[in-house]
């Protein structure tokens, strides 16, 4: 069954139009993959999220492979929207989608939603840092206690994700890397070991970049605490700029 934002509670409900173009921006530049649901959840295909223009009040996402799912889409009179970066569901729903070219290839539009939800587990929640934000995680691994230092570009209570320059990174899923350190700055510095969960590469314009995602081992309740006030401080900076 389809959660839709009527079946949620309103605090998790966003009506403030900056606010859901903001989250809805963080969608495109991470290029997270979405999934749009119709016809009461018969229909379903995944697709990215390419433009959001507040001028024209449009929102632009990529065409579909299969286009007799596109011409069924065109006709839907009520769309889901689900995505779930770092295990924060996003979701809107849109009433009128029409064809329409992006950058000379055939995409979708659709108006930009005026309501927004974002639920958000405590343990799962992760926070994508702007790029004057992202702090370094530095770490020693293998016998040569080899010295690493990334980028640390989303972070939670639960864990973090990492990037480096290199596109292929010598780590294995379920790896654990011991004493790990993360500089928050005025937050002070979390020392703790980091569970591998995942290694991939995401692209950076035409470039291609490493990246990790962990684990925390274990967090004391000082660190938590550390962590949780530079996550709120860097979301209150954010929201400053929307005005």
């Amino acid at each position: 069954m389809i959660a839709t934002p009527e079946d949620n509670a309103a605090a998790f409900d966003i009506t403030f139009r900056r606010e859901i173009a903001f989250y809805l921006r963080q969608l495109i530049n991470d290029g997270e993959l979405v999934s749009v649901i119709f016809d009461e959840g018969r229909e379903t295909f995944l697709t990215v999220l390419l433009e959001i223009d507040e001028e024209t009040d449009t929102l632009v996402f990529d065409w579909g492979g299969s286009e007799e799912i596109n011409a069924r889409l065109l006709d839907s009179p009520r769309t889901f929207f689900i995505a779930n970066p770092q295990g924060v569901r996003n979701q809107f729903i849109a009433s009128r989608i029409w064809k329409t070219n992006y950058q000379g290839r055939p995409a979708f539009a659709t108006a930009i939603p005026q309501r927004f939800v974002r639920m958000q587990r405590r343990d799962f929640f992760r926070l994508s840092l702007p790029l004057t934000q992202r702090r370094p995680c530095s770490f020693k691994l293998g016998e040569a206690a080899t010295p690493w230092e990334m980028a640390v570009v989303d972070i939670g209570i639960g864990g973090v994700g990492l990037e480096a320059p290199e596109e292929t990174l010598p780590f294995t899923p379920g790896q654990v890397i011991p004493r790990a350190t993360i500089d928050l700055g005025k937050y002070g510095k979390l020392e703790m070991d980091l569970a591998v969960c995942f290694v991939g590469t995401v692209t950076r314009g035409y470039k291609n970049t490493g990246r990790l995602g962990c684990r925390f081992v274990k967090l004391t309740h000082p660190q938590e605490n550390d962590l949780q006030r530079f996550v709120t401080q860097v979301q209150r900076e954010e929201r400053a700029k929307l005005g």
